[in-house]
């Protein structure tokens, strides 16, 4: 009898599976998240999917692949809810994409924000985070964008392909914001996203109308925070030494001048940093040790003989200085700032734990600013591409 009271309760049991289910139709699918403050309250924009423009088997193409509902509110959730004025279905963050935040909002703070965003228990971890450098969040979403229909699809593909083939960019997700908010002895950096030409236009379907689109976003910079807020912006230079440094860069190219207004190229093809500390007579000291592999892809000077290892040598020795003093601006930046964003502290902390607990609680207005830093550089020109000097005359 037992047995077969047990039995009819798991079959109950699994009965139960679709209790909370929720029909597609019912949902707004979102992509992209953007969040500004204006006037004492946020601004939340959803970039959501319309299904009918993005269907391969009935579309319109009367309507834009996406739409864009905003939301006010005291706080993100307020905000996120009066939303629900406009919007005919509720919506679903499963799927989300890219977060864009609104510089004046990322220089306010935005450890509320993150903390709203991790107590949604549909959220992913695995969306990308970005400031809309000098602009606000909402502008970015409307843009219309080639190639991709749906924009926050292509700022991710962007961001993570600019990351793999480009240095001053880096793809961060929700649980690295989370971990460099959380830990001690390093600040969050993400990358900066800027609009070229006039956003009015963007907002048109006369943007993607034309080879060259009078409005479109491009990443550029690292914006640099302290504690949750922002402090300032590295340029390209210092964003590819911060990217080196911390281990985040794939590829890149390097350009050595030869004669006049000619360059060879240089491309990085595999890039690997480590830091080690020490601390001398009470003061820190960080050894960053950079090993790279390149190859040379632009030969413009053609009295540069490629089949001549000392050509090589001399070469390799070029680029070293240039990757050093890439290196060396996004350090003095940093210090410039006050603020940690390399990670000194979090591996001083690793190696000299007694150390660290007396200096971390004035680490970037002390112990980092006055932090010596050692370089060392080595690269190594694998290939000449597929000939060594070209017989063109």
């Amino acid at each position: 009898m037992m047995y077969r009271i047990a039995v009819i309760v798991l079959c109950l049991l699994m009965l139960t599976g679709c209790w909370s289910r929720r029909e597609l139709n019912d949902l707004l699918i979102v992509l992209g998240v953007g969040i500004d403050w204006e006037d004492g309250e946020y601004l939340v924009s959803f970039q959501v999917v319309n299904p009918s423009e993005i269907s391969m088997q009935k579309k319109s193409g009367e309507r834009p692949p996406s739409t864009l509902y905003q939301g006010r509110g005291k706080t993100l959730f307020e905000a996120a809810r009066s939303l629900t004025a406009e919007a005919p279905r509720k919506v679903y963050m499963g799927h989300l994409q890219i977060y864009v935040i609104g510089e004046e909002l990322a220089r306010r703070g935005i450890s509320e924000f993150i903390d709203n965003a991790m107590r949604d228990n549909e959220l992913r971890m695995d969306f990308n985070l970005v400031v809309a450098k000098g602009m606000k969040a909402e502008n970015v979403l409307k843009l219309y964008t080639p190639l991709e229909k749906l924009p926050s699809y292509s700022m991710q593909q962007s961001l993570r392909t600019s990351a793999k083939s480009w240095a001053p960019t880096v793809a961060i997700t929700l649980d690295e914001v989370l971990n460099k908010l959380s830990g001690d002895g390093q600040e969050l950096a993400l990358t900066g996203i800027n609009m070229i030409g006039s956003p009015k236009v963007g907002e048109t379907k006369k943007n993607i109308e034309r080879f060259l689109p009078p409005s479109r976003f491009r990443y550029t910079g690292m914006a640099a925070f302290k504690d949750d807020k922002l402090i300032g912006w590295l340029n390209e230079k210092e964003s590819k030494g911060y990217t080196d440094i911390t281990n985040n860069l794939d590829s890149t190219s390097i350009e050595i001048a030869c004669g006049g207004q000619n360059y060879m190229g240089i491309e990085v093809t595999s890039s690997d940093s480590k830091l080690k500390t020490k601390v001398q007579n009470g003061v820190p000291e960080v050894n960053i040790h950079i090993r790279a592999e390149a190859n040379i892809v632009d030969r413009a000077c053609k009295d540069v003989n490629l089949t001549d290892p000392e050509t090589i040598k001399r070469l390799q020795d070029e680029t070293k200085q240039i990757i050093q003093s890439n290196a060396v601006a996004a350090v003095k930046r940093a210090k410039k700032m006050k603020s940690d964003i390399l990670g000194f502290g979090s591996q001083l902390g690793k190696d000299y734990p007694d150390f660290w607990r007396q200096a971390k609680d004035n680490w970037n207005e002390d112990g980092f600013p006055r932090t010596k830093v050692h370089y060392e550089i080595d690269l190594f020109i694998r290939k000449t591409g597929t000939i060594g000097n070209s017989t063109m005359k």
